[in-house]
């Protein structure tokens, strides 16, 4: 693993005129380009991709790959794995605290990407620590259960409780109860979204923001992104349909607003936002489409896309450069809408 990193650290560093030779023709979709650097990783992981999809051989994939390409984590951030009370009994989750905070901290709570199938606490183990490390903030990062072991809703049970802890437990952790936020990327962002409306839903306060990096809202979405960027990497439409047999129990549950947030007709009330959307993601169109349900239901909401880049871009930051500068801007927007 250590060889294949620093080949494709070499790949990617190529001088200018060798780099571009490498990277073959510019990728353009929808006015956009891909970055440079990014189309060499693509070209070089989609020559290796499985012809079919099967669960485990996805898992094992991931995790290669976020442990090729993610940045080191911050060495300064303190982390220790536990459990906390779950739906369904111990539910693990990662802690990381930040190398100093006066008085009480915010505390961010973060779904991983994934699809609701793949993914674990070693997906977003870097970007925590930078969360944890700009914002001052204790992060709670969650192992939430998957499909298909464990369909939808099985996830939003435990992103609830997870909230739910974390608020319950401010004292303990030395956060600030009333300055708790709730974020994830892709199918966390799902998660995200959702967990807002529950609470909505159920009279409970809504955090201080819900921070959703290039989200899923609706499994029914059609057309647009998801036709344009139908064959990007590392996700395609076809692995979102793939995501979609595998963790739901059925055609309807994409019907269900506990699934597809985006469907919701009631997005009144619910937690500032940072919505971060990708260039070249399928999911593209439905992001932004969600800022903007959010902003016309008088949501304050932040929205920006990174044009350069790919859906998952932030764990690309330990090769490509423009992703870790759009994750350290990603981390900014978190850190100014907690006031840190």
């Amino acid at each position: 693993m250590a060889l294949q990193r620093r080949l494709l650290k070499a790949a990617v560093g190529l001088p200018g005129p060798a780099r571009r030779r490498l990277a073959g023709e510019p990728l353009e979709i929808d006015g956009r380009r891909l970055d440079e650097r990014m189309q060499i990783l693509t070209r070089l992981a989609t020559a290796r991709a499985p012809r079919s999809f099967d669960v485990e051989t996805m898992r094992r994939g991931e995790a290669e790959l976020v442990a090729l390409a993610a940045e080191d984590p911050r060495p300064d951030v303190a982390v220790h794995d536990r459990t906390i009370e779950g739906p369904a009994g111990p539910l693990p989750v990662r802690l990381y605290h930040p190398p100093a905070a006066v008085d009480r901290a915010p505390g961010i709570v973060w779904f991983h990407m994934g699809g609701w199938v793949i993914g674990s606490l070693a997906t977003s183990h870097a970007l925590c620590t930078r969360l944890a490390h700009r914002v001052g903030a204790v992060v709670m990062s969650v192992d939430y259960r998957l499909a298909p072991e464990h369909r939808f809703p099985a996830q939003l049970d435990d992103g609830l409780a997870a909230v739910s802890w974390m608020i319950a437990n401010a004292d303990a952790l030395g956060v600030d109860p009333h300055r708790v936020a709730v974020g994830g990327g892709s199918a966390g962002g799902t998660l995200t979204a959702v967990v807002c409306q529950q609470r909505r839903r159920r009279d409970e306060p809504q955090p201080a923001a819900q921070i959703l990096v290039y989200p899923l809202t609706d499994w029914r979405a059609r057309g647009g992104s998801l036709d344009s960027c139908a064959a990007c990497f590392p996700l395609g439409t076809g692995l979102v349909e793939w995501f979609r047999a595998q963790a739901l129990p059925d055609e309807a549950a994409a019907d269900d607003e506990r699934a597809s947030p985006g469907r919701s007709s009631e997005l009144w009330g619910l937690a500032p936002a940072v919505v971060v959307t990708a260039g070249f993601d399928p999911l593209r169109d439905q992001g932004l489409a969600y800022a903007r349900a959010l902003e016309q239901a008088g949501v304050p909401v932040r929205v920006r896309c990174e044009d350069a880049l790919p859906h998952a871009f932030t764990i690309f930051g330990g090769l490509v450069p423009e992703a870790r500068r759009a994750t350290e801007r990603l981390v900014d927007d978190v850190a100014d809408v907690l006031g840190a």
